[in-house]
Parts: structure tokens; sequence; C-alpha cells
């Protein structure tokens, strides 16, 4: 309940603040205040359903802003994107919410049940798909068509917009095809999302450019170059993000894996992904891309031990049958090995031993 009241104070002081901009007439400095002061806060926090809230209170406002000649289209690319994320979020719960049905349910409710939490996942997939769409669109419309020419970039602030657009472009046809298509989003957004990635250095951005392109090409059989192995370039990719603490390359190839049935290397992926956060940390700067990856693969992760175990996943990286180290019991055998105030434990003698040299005396 706490949570959810700080939630509502966050939206009404960000609709506050936008709509005094919005008396004082200018769209640029909203835009600028998205991108300048909201985008550095959030992206150091690791707190998803909080930035999501944000994006759902930013979004409107934006779009109310009455200018033509400088509307604020980077601030809605953010508000589209981290506002679909709670789309996902929800849609995700109810992909496991089936997938327990499917597990644990049996007799006259289990049907039901599962036709209901996929009935409603389904909408929360299109709200995603069309959230993610809007802000696609936003970034063409800004930035120009995706996958013609690339933009002229004036700061690093404009490249993370535009990445931005790139990742929302392919997550509103994944959720559009899980949907079953309502939004309508068009099947060539992927290649048009792979020839625009080549406008950003892959080693700025974590290889997630590469790994987009990678994964268009990998999901559109025929999309990319004969002689490339997309799955194999995507794997490579994905592990190179890993290195930089900034792991939605390797969540992308999880992601991509999982809806074309790849199991080994969904479980590969996953694994991997587990294992860099042990052995990496995370790149303070970037905290909520971070966490967004990992919650991507984690989920992959949940679905698959839900189906085998009717669980979640216990740690990300485990999976389901792997042998595990039996964990240590501190109140089990005793931790010191006896008596740690002294020697070992000594018999008192039942008789007095006998003198050397002489038989003990005989009894009757």
């Amino acid at each position: 309940m706490l949570r959810a009241d700080l939630e509502d104070q966050l939206r009404r002081i960000v609709l506050l603040a936008l709509s005094v901009s919005t008396l004082v007439g200018c769209a640029g400095r909203i835009d600028a205040f998205t991108l300048n002061r909201l985008v550095p806060r959030a992206v150091v926090g690791g707190d998803l359903e909080m930035v999501c809230a944000v994006g759902e209170g930013l979004t409107y406002p934006l779009e109310a802003v009455p200018s033509a000649n400088n509307p604020p289209q980077r601030g809605l690319i953010i508000g589209g994107a981290t506002s679909a994320m709670c789309s996902e979020l929800s849609a995700w719960e109810l992909e496991l919410t089936t997938a327990r049905a499917e597990k644990l349910l049996t007799g006259d409710a289990q049907i039901p049940s599962i036709k209901d939490s996929r009935y409603a996942s389904a909408r929360h997939h299109a709200l995603a798909a069309d959230r993610y769409w809007r802000a696609f669109q936003a970034a063409e419309t800004h930035f120009g068509p995706i996958g013609e020419e690339c933009p002229k970039f004036n700061a690093r602030r404009d490249e993370f917009s535009y990445i931005m657009g790139l990742v929302s472009g392919m997550n509103a046809m994944l959720h559009d095809k899980t949907a079953g298509g309502p939004v309508g989003v068009p099947l060539d957004v992927l290649p048009r999302v792979a020839r625009g990635a080549v406008c950003l250095d892959d080693a700025d951005w974590w290889s997630l450019p590469g790994a987009l392109q990678a994964g268009a090409w990998a999901t559109v059989p025929g999309s990319g170059p004969s002689d490339v192995d997309a799955w194999a370039l995507l794997e490579e990719k994905a592990a190179a993000g890993e290195a930089s603490g900034v792991r939605v390359a390797r969540a992308i190839q999880v992601l991509l894996a999982s809806n074309a049935g790849r199991t080994e290397a969904t479980e590969a992926g996953i694994t991997s992904h587990g294992q860099s956060l042990n052995d990496t940390p995370v790149n303070p700067d970037w905290r909520l891309l971070d966490e967004y990856a990992r919650r991507i693969t984690l989920h992959q992760s949940d679905l698959i031990w839900t189906a085998a175990e009717g669980y979640r996943t216990p740690t990300l990286g485990e999976l389901p049958g792997a042998e595990a180290e039996a964990p240590t019991d501190p109140f089990g055998a005793d931790p010191f090995g006896g008596d740690p105030f002294g020697g070992d434990p000594v018999e008192e003698p039942t008789e007095a031993p006998a003198e050397e040299g002489t038989a003990p005396e005989e009894t009757e």
C-alpha cells in the first residue's frame, strides 16, 4: 500500500512539473527536462516498477503540448518505452499464472484457469505492443524513417533516445505477435531496426546495436547476409555485452532464442547471464537497463522452472535438474567438534591400576 502511494505521489509530481512547463508554453523545455533530468536520474536506479509508473504519468502530458515546431518527440520515445514496461511486467506475471495452472491444476478448474490467464496476458501484451509502437513512431518522427539514412546526433542523449526507439520497435513486434496482432505492427520492423542499428557504435552501447541487428537477421530468415550465421553472431554480441556490466544484448539473445524454440541456446544464455551477474559488477551509470535485462532473462528462466517444478527460479543461472551443493546447516553437526573449552573427555578409571610387575588381586 505504501509503494502504491509513493508511485501515485511521483506521478502527481511529474504531472505538476509538466503542467507548469506547458503553461509557460515551451515544449522544448519539457523535452529537455525529460532527457536532462528524468532520464539521468532514472537510469542510475534499479527500480523498474517506479520508472514505468513515471512513464505512464509522462506520456499524455507530453502529447498534449501545443507546439508544431518543436514537439517533444524524444520525451515521447522515453515515455512510451518505459510505460510499456508496466504492461510487459503484467503480461509476464500472467504467463507464469498460465504455466502454474498447466503444471499444478487438475480437473474442471484447469482449463478455465488456463484460458483466463492466457486471455488476460494477451491483453497486456497488446497494450505493451501499442505503447512500444508509439515510442517507435516518435523515434521516426524525430530522427526520420528508421533504416534509411543515419540521423545526425547532436549529443549522446540523442543516441540514447534513438537506441530506445530501436528496442521499442523490436519489442512492439514481439508483443503484437504474442497478442495475436491487434496493433498491426508491420513485419518489416525488424529488418528496419537491423539497418538502423548500424548508425550506432557497438563499443559505446554495450554491443546492443550489433545484437539488435543479429537478432533481426536470426528472427527473419533471409533478411541478413547469406554468409553470416545470425545466431552465432547474436551469441557473440551477447557475450561481449556481458563484459560491459549492461547485459541487454544477452537478454535479447535469451528472449529471441526462447521465442524461436531454441531450448539449448535459451538455457545456455540463462546460465551465462547468471554467471555474468556474479563475475561482472553492474555498470552504475546504467543500472536500470541492466536490471531490465535481468528481468527479461529471469522471466524466461521462471517459465522453464515453473513448467518443470511449478515454481519460479530460485537463483538466476540455475536450471531445473542441475546438481546443486547441499546447503550447510549451521545448527546441525557440532561446529567445534567437541568441547571448545577443554580437551577430549577423559574417562574416570573404575579401579586403581595395578602396580608394575604385580598381578591384580583375584576375586573369589
